[in-house]
């Protein structure tokens, strides 16, 4: 879309986000920094509620940065942060190296200007066409009417939404209602797009869209996306990185693919039980504990996990033969194998048939059996035995 940013600079003093893109910069400098922020509100009566406590993030150029924690974590109000909605009560927000903190009325205005919004409710004028809603933020700054044309058209290109340029809010699908928000977000060419819960009002096929746009548009114009959810699915398919935050504290941050491979902190690996293949239920009503194992023809249940540290793909092959004792055979009975970010991550219920007669010998070969396939995964363990 060489057309979208051509629209004469209607800002003097923002600089123009096609000016941006030309720049030298790193791609990895930091856009947006938390150093050690914190947020304390205080009701009528004095009591204070800490909102966020020690927060220290970095959200690199053009990168999508996720941010998810249950309802009440603190994640609007992070998001409020970065265009000075809130203050932090200590510590420091700096976009483009400029703390917002320190900014009076003009200032904001000024950084508002760089820093689009999309909203989990839309947010649209049902008395306004598609084309007025999204020109409004130039109509207001006062920029000519051929300028806004011209870039309207251009974005309504850009999120498919040409055929609907005239019609009312009414009669959108949320996901056209959606993108109408994005296109309004993008008309003043904002450095950092933030989209707060953007997803959470859509039907599963129409969040899948709106997060395939969202992620065109960051490529296309490398364009940085900060976004809150509470919805794992969501900062799989469409974030670079992952910040989880738990009662106002970030307590783990890095790559999704790591995070979602190995995740260190229990409120993450509560997020990820929604997309992680558990026992189901029929098999988990049978397994019985592995000290009570005895006969020979035992079936032990392996809990097989890859993190995607690996720089090759499972070898699933191999992990089958390193299971296999003679005579006897190997199944895989639930779970799956994902890849995120080039790495192929997952996990596998593995169900496995043993030989050995007598408790010693039964446990001798299952000893045996663990460290030949832990040559092949990055996690296995014993489930117990049916």
């Amino acid at each position: 879309m060489a057309t979208l940013f051509d629209v004469p600079q209607f800002i003097e003093d923002a600089p123009s986000l096609a000016a941006d893109r030309r720049s030298n910069a790193a791609p990895t400098q930091a856009v947006v920094v938390f150093d050690n922020v914190a947020k304390v509100f205080a009701d009528k009566r004095g009591a204070s509620t800490t909102a966020l406590a020690d927060v220290t993030l970095n959200v690199a150029r053009g990168e999508v940065f996720g941010i998810i924690g249950r309802s009440g974590a603190g994640k609007s109000t992070l998001l409020r942060l970065v265009n000075g909605l809130e203050k932090p009560s200590s510590g420091a927000v700096r976009v483009n190296g400029v703390n917002v903190g320190e900014l009076d009325e003009r200032g904001l205005v000024t950084l508002r200007r760089r820093i689009g919004m999309v909203f989990q409710h839309f947010n649209l004028l049902s008395a306004k066409t598609v084309r007025e809603n999204i020109a409004l933020p130039l109509k207001i700054a006062g920029v000519p009417k051929a300028a806004i044309d011209k870039k309207v058209d251009a974005l309504l290109e850009l999120v498919g939404l040409t055929a609907k340029r005239d019609a009312y809010p009414a009669s959108l699908s949320g996901g056209q209602k959606q993108r109408v928000g994005i296109a309004r977000a993008l008309v003043t060419d904002p450095d950092i797009l933030l989209c707060d819960e953007a997803t959470s009002a859509l039907d599963p096929e129409t969040t899948q869209a709106i997060l395939a746009l969202l992620r065109d548009i960051n490529r296309r114009l490398n364009l940085t996306v900060v976004l809150i959810t509470h919805e794992m699915q969501v900062i799989r398919e469409v974030c670079d990185t992952v910040a989880v935050i738990e009662r106002g504290r970030v307590v783990e941050t890095g790559p999704v693919w790591r995070v979602f491979g190995a995740p260190q902190h229990d409120a993450t690996r509560a997020l990820l039980r929604t997309l992680v293949h558990d026992l189901p239920a029929d098999l988990a009503e049978r397994v019985k504990p592995l000290a009570d194992i005895a006969q020979a023809d035992a079936r032990i249940l392996l809990d097989v996990r890859f993190t995607g540290d690996d720089a090759h793909d499972p070898d699933l092959a191999g992990l089958a033969s390193a299971l296999s004792i003679e005579g006897s055979s190997v199944s895989f009975v639930h779970g799956g194998i994902d890849r995120i970010q080039g790495h192929a991550q997952g996990r596998l219920i593995v169900s496995a048939q043993m030989r050995a007669s007598g408790r010693a010998a039964l446990h001798a070969q299952i000893a045996a059996l663990l460290e030949r396939a832990r040559g092949h995964a990055n996690h296995v363990e014993v489930l117990g035995y049916v």
